[in-house]
């Protein structure tokens, strides 16, 4: 195995100054850097960064936690988004899916500390507060479509209530004044924040909010619940004077929501417009006509949560944390019209 010592004895230098080289520090004289370089790449020599990790005490590698993230089809962007800051400074992410098991978690939080990992993103598949306990791990945390009540921990959520006001208010400029809405589960909180978010707008636009064309489009305890959008639909659609506009929790209620109108031979956008939330592409790309939403901006978050971490101490200090709210931008497709 090429070590630095044979680069530097076959390069007639010193082994800090190949060091330096391999570190890219920029005070090494450009003509024996390349020197150093090119016996590298004719050695074939590979920077042991195993031994560079335990000197330092730490590594350039950033661990990712989550619940179920790494598995779920359109969350899977806030690994993406990590992944593309940590590549621009050559860093690499360990991921690791507790499946919700607190068990699997602790050994996980054991593993991350025995890599030196630089610090930790925690990621969770929907917007929720999250209690971490006691990890016993001495660096940054950062948490990610999730906040510690405590606020002991930075964390970086989703805009929920402003999307919410998103979906209201692009209808409210359409012209629409009787807006139907099947919610997600009345017990998440995006289910609280864009039900505040609609209320706003609706003031905005001083147009009464009518409780009783608003239904949950699931049913039951979180993990266990149900999907019952295309009944809350049938049951907003076939009133005499039906909404003209539904808001939805999310893409699926959506497409839920389109069978319902079919069923009833109303056509989208002439007899009834749909707005989505999530912007989960599968679905809103592939609905006739495409699904205009709002977008979870999961990317962004892995993206800015590499950020934050990098903007912060290696050791957690004792301050008190606000979630930083990262815009849910509206997605205008074919599936809204205004109305006179």
């Amino acid at each position: 195995m090429v070590t630095l010592r044979d680069v530097a004895r076959m390069a007639g230098v010193s082994a800090k100054t190949v060091s330096r080289v391999v570190n890219d520090d920029p005070a090494v004289h450009s003509e024996t850097r390349d020197a150093i370089l090119a016996v590298i790449r004719q050695l074939d020599y590979v920077p042991d960064h195993a031994a560079r990790m335990m000197r330092a005490g730490t590594s350039s590698v950033v661990g990712l936690m989550t619940d179920v993230v790494a598995t779920t089809p359109y969350s899977v962007d806030i690994v993406r988004g990590a992944q593309d800051a940590l590549r621009r400074d050559g860093r690499t992410l360990l991921i690791a899916n507790t499946e919700g098991d607190r068990v699997l978690e602790r050994e996980y939080w054991r593993m991350f500390r025995a890599h030196k990992v630089s610090g930790v993103i925690y990621a969770t598949m929907y917007h929720r507060p999250l209690d971490l306990g006691e990890p016993e791990f001495a660096r940054t945390i950062v948490l990610a479509n999730c906040f510690s009540p405590k606020g002991d921990c930075p964390a970086i959520v989703p805009d929920d209530e402003l999307g919410g006001y998103a979906q209201a208010a692009h209808l409210l400029r359409l012209g629409h004044r009787r807006i139907g809405i099947v919610s997600l589960n009345p017990v998440l909180r995006a289910s609280v924040l864009r039900g505040a978010g609609f209320r706003t707008a609706f003031a905005e636009f001083d147009v009464p909010f009518e409780p009783d064309l608003e239904r949950p489009g699931f049913t039951g305890p979180i993990g266990e619940e149900m999907i019952v959008a295309y009944e809350a639909a049938l049951d907003l659609l076939r009133r005499p004077n039906r909404p003209t506009a539904i808001i939805c929790g999310n893409d699926k209620i959506a497409m839920q929501v389109y069978g319902a109108a079919a069923s009833l031979g109303l056509s989208i956008p002439q007899d009834l417009s749909v707005m989505g939330f999530d912007d989960m592409t599968v679905i809103a790309e592939t609905l006739r006509p495409a699904l205009t939403t709002v977008g979870l901006p999961y990317f962004e978050i892995g993206r800015r949560s590499v950020e934050i971490m990098a903007g912060l101490p290696a050791a957690p200090q004792a301050e008190r944390h606000q979630p930083i709210l990262v815009p849910c931008p509206l997605v205008e497709r074919d599936s809204c019209r205004a109305i006179a």
